[in-house]
Formats: structure tokens, sequence, C-alpha cells
């Protein structure tokens, strides 16, 4: 697979080099009459960005690729003029984090719940939903919170769920960040847990004496989740959820997402129905995808498919540790809610130790994205990078790290020198704004300085941004929203603020560099035209007028193609 993928990159950057000196040629004053079976189109009157820092006064597509800026008009009579009209284009953003295929999927199933987060409420919505549909049928919910995961769901409140939702009716109820769970005895029943069931590496299957109570948190929730309720939902029942979603995303100036097809609620992959999306002419995004695995017994990756012009591959993804907003970070600090899903040795078996996982993901030369929040969930994975470019000379695949949450300087010094192989995945909305109280809650003095974006900035890593949704809210995974928070800094938490150029730079070229996508993120010559247009220009607008309608969203193109509105 290594060579294969190696071969695969050689191809891609031969058609990349062919595309920009047809690029080149077709910009040096060649008629468009030359080639009457060409599309061109020809952005104009407006502040057209191709990169971060450069600006041009138009821009010309053909085909769907960039082959010319700052040209002569008169020498394209027949290409179709856009008229920006004063707005500002810039390359298309990439959510480089994001769960919607996900969200699709249990959307499909899921009781509304109105922002509740009462879980006997919910319990008492999803027993309604229980009793309208066919035995065996499974039904999610989504919105608890609890102050105590270990403790605060008992087999008293199980008994009260289980009343409410009968023998028959599989439940999974996630919590707001989609990290823990409550599921009934027919769940249980249907995927083999009991009081003898082992907690799983990174999770726990909390009990009462001695017997399940239904709470599941982290890794454990994959046990449910990938024998009890996914595997029984159609993509049939999956495809307008999926639509939906992507089209509010597109709508929001995404042109692109990776999507993390699965959790620690389990897997749910649905390349193919991307793919049936893009022959349908309905998939307004570029999905570039990941793999969820849990350990060495799964890292070959199974009905992937080939790849397509919308729909990418973009290798694995290993949960470290627990999700931070939970308590849940693995930390060199006693932390009663820690849990942490590989090793960094064979204390838990081989197929769990992060350094031989490594050895193999570069043997088969696949990108890795890892969720990491505590600062010894980044030490594994720093020392299992470092210890397999050490032995090999160099990294065969890209190395994205997530959330990042308690890193250390001395760590962020070490993620310098690994290079631009490993990437900073980061959320500003969500740890800055929607998790901030939970992360003082969790850590206390700790919290002081988490999520240092601006330190890692400064020492030239490269940051990719994204919402993490569905972690994150909706209305805070807005690429506006996310620069508020952003440029406005994290408030009591010390972390100084991005700048607009941090964030247009991350949200394109540092958001693709998370992906195999090489000709995407910048609109030079030879580059796809995926473009975003703004109504006014991003960095005109002051920090703290920005929002999820100011500026406006009035375009998303792919290829050149207009996707909204």
């Amino acid at each position: 697979m290594g060579r294969l993928i190696s071969s695969m990159r050689q191809i891609t950057l031969l058609i990349f080099s062919l595309m920009t000196v047809v690029a080149v040629c077709s910009c040096s004053g060649l008629s468009p009459s030359l080639s009457p079976s060409s599309k061109w189109t020809l952005f104009v009157n407006g502040s057209i960005y191709i990169d971060a820092d450069t600006k041009v006064s138009n821009l010309l597509v053909r085909d769907g690729i960039v082959v010319g800026t700052d040209i002569n008009p008169e020498k394209y009579p027949n290409a179709e003029i856009v008229d920006l009209k004063g707005a500002a284009a810039y390359p298309g953003f990439n959510d480089s984090h994001v769960h919607l295929i996900s969200m699709a999927v249990a959307g499909s199933i899921m009781v509304p719940t109105d922002g509740e987060t009462d879980p006997a409420k919910i319990a008492a919505r999803v027993g309604a939903r229980c009793q309208q549909v066919p035995p065996g049928t499974p039904v999610m919910a989504h919105g608890f919170v609890l102050k105590d995961y270990d403790n605060d769901w008992t087999l008293a409140d199980l008994a009260i769920l289980d009343q409410a939702t009968g023998p028959d009716c599989p439940v999974m109820i996630a919590d707001q960040l989609g990290h823990s769970y409550i599921v009934n005895t027919a769940a249980m029943k249907l995927s083999g847990v009991n009081g003898a069931t082992a907690d799983p590496p990174g999770g726990k299957i909390v009990k009462q004496d001695g017997k399940p109570t239904g709470m599941l948190r982290e890794t454990a929730g994959a046990i449910v989740g990938n024998k009890a309720i996914f595997p029984l939902v159609q993509d049939s029942q999956v495809k307008p959820f999926a639509v939906a979603l992507m089209k509010k995303w597109a709508k929001m100036g995404y042109t692109s997402t990776v999507e993390l097809m699965g959790g620690p609620m389990g897997r749910t992959m649905k390349p193919e129905l991307c793919r049936q999306l893009e022959r349908e002419g309905a998939l307004p995004l570029r999905i570039n995808f990941a793999y969820t695995f849990f350990s060495l017994d799964d890292i070959v990756p199974s009905g992937v498919g080939s790849d397509t012009e919308l729909v990418h591959f973009a290798g694995l993804k290993l949960f470290v540790d627990g999700a931070a907003g939970q308590g849940g970070a693995w930390t060199s600090w006693p932390n009663k809610y820690s849990l942490n899903a590989v090793t960094t040795d064979d204390s838990k078996g081989k197929k769990y130790n992060i350094f031989r996982i490594l050895e193999e993901s570069e043997k088969l030369g696949l990108d890795m994205h890892y969720h990491v929040g505590g600062d010894l969930a980044i030490d594994a994975v720093l020392s299992a990078i470092e210890a397999v470019k050490t032995k090999n000379g160099s990294l065969k695949g890209r190395h994205t790290l997530y959330h990042l949450g308690l890193i250390t300087d001395d760590q962020i010094a070490r993620m310098k020198k690994l290079g631009k192989s490993v990437i900073a995945g980061v959320q500003p909305s969500l740890h800055w704004e929607a998790e901030k109280e939970h992360t003082v809650y969790y850590y206390g003095e700790h919290a002081k300085g988490s999520y240092p974006y601006r330190k890692m900035r400064d020492a030239g890593i490269t940051l990719a941004f994204s919402s993490d949704y569905a972690s994150n809210t909706e209305a805070l995974s807005w690429p506006t929203e996310i620069m508020r928070v952003a440029l406005n800094g994290d408030g009591n938490l010390y972390n100084q603020p991005l700048t607009m150029r941090d964030m247009i730079e991350g949200f394109t070229t540092g958001g693709y560099a998370t992906t195999r996508e090489a000709n995407v993120g910048k609109l030079h010559i030879g580059y796809k035209a995926d473009i975003v247009v703004y109504e006014k220009d991003l960095y005109s607008v002051s920090p703290a007028e920005l929002s999820k309608d100011n500026p406006r969203v009035l375009s998303t193109w792919i290829g050149g193609r207009r996707v909204t509105p």
C-alpha cells in the first residue's frame, strides 16, 4: 500500500505539472477560440485574494482550473463574466475536523431534544419514539450534561429508561460533546455488554454493584454503537440528513471538509454515500474522510473505495485520550476522569502500543489524525513520531494532532522541530468559548494557558482551523464565528488573539495540509478554482463585528462551478 500511495503521489504531481504548463500557455495570450470545448470564467470587480496575502484584479478559470490572474479581459471575449460587484473572494475554506456524516447517521434515528440537558426528560422523549417505531429499530438522542459521569447516572435511572423504551428498542443517548453515552438494557443485550464485560482501553463501562448502569464513557460507546445501533442504519435513511448538513456547511463558506466518519461511539463510515451524491451532482463539498480505528487489529481500513474528484480518503483517525471537556484528558497530574486509549508500551497488549501503531502506519504510508487533549497524550504521539522518524530517516505520512488542550512549551518546540509533516488541528470557538468553563472546572489552575494556539503559530507550526461539529454547536461552526473568537482571544485563560491573516491561512493552506490534495487551498495558476465570496473584505471587519451574518457569504464555488446559493 505504501508503494501504491507513493506512485499515486508521483502521478498527481505529474498531472499538476501538466495543468500548470497548460495554464501558463493559456495566459500567454492564446485565444480561447483554440479550445472551443473549454469553459472559461472570468471573475472581476472585487477584492480577489489568491492566498492569504496576495490580491489580484481578476481571476481567469478554465474548466475549473485557475489559468490566469490580472489578465487582459479583451483577449477572452467568450469567457463568462462573474461580476463580484465589490465583494471579496478567497480560496475555498476547509473545515479540517467535522462530523457531518456521524451527525447525519445519528440524525436519521435521532429524537429532537430542543436543547434539553436533563437525562430523565430526554429518556421520556426517547421512550415516546420507541412506541412509534417497529421492534428492533434503534433510536438515538443527544444533549445531556452531567457533573460526574461516573456517579450521576445509576441503576435506578436505567430502570426508568428501560420502562420508557421497552425491551425491543435499542437506545443510545449521547452527551453534548458526544464522548459519553447512556444506553438501555436492550442495546446492551444486543451488543453483549454485561457485568463481566471488561472496560476497553480508553473507555469505561460504569457499573454499580457489579452491574452496568448503561453509562458508557469514551471508547466503551463503540461496543454498543458498532453492534446495536449503526449497522441497522441504511444509506437511504442517512442521505437527506447528510445533504442538509452539507448544504449548510457550503452556505457557511466551506468548500471542503475533513470528515471524521466515527468517534468513541463507533464507526459511521459512509464514503459510498458521498460518492453517490457526487454522481448525482448533489455533493456541495469536497469530502476528505478518515477511517477511525482503535488498535493494530483494524489499522488496515476496509470499505474505503477509490478516490474520485470530490471524495478522497484522508487516512486514519486514532483516539489517544478522552475529551478534555469532560475531564478525560490524559494528564501528568492526577485526574480521576482521565482515560487513555493507547499506551507507550505493551502493558495492555502490543496492539495498543502507540510506537507499534506508528511503525505500521508509516509502513503503509498513511496519514494520521489524532485526538489528543492532555500533555501525556501529546507526549505519547510526539515520542512515537520522533521514534519512527529516527528509525526510518523521514516521515511518509502527515500527522495532524487535534485539540492540543494542555500542550507544554517543550512539546510546541518538538512539534516545530518535526517540521511540516506535523500539523496542529485547532478549534478556537469550541475551546476558547464553548468549553472554557468546563476546562476551568476540570483542570483548575492547569487551565491557565490551555489551548495556546498563538504560541503554536508563533513557533511556525502549521495551524488548521475547524469547527469540530458536533462536539461544537452549529452556531459556533461558521468560519466567521471561529474568527470572531480567535481574533478576540480567550478572555481569562491568558492566550493572545490570532490575526485575520492567521485565520485565512489556517482555513486554506493550513486546512488542506491535513489532506492529500495538492492543488487546492490557493487560487494560484494550476490550482482548482474553489472559491468563497464574502460581501465584504474580511480584513476590513473588526473582530468585535464578526458574526455568522457579518460579513455574509454570497456564494461558494467548487472547481469553477457555483454551488451556493
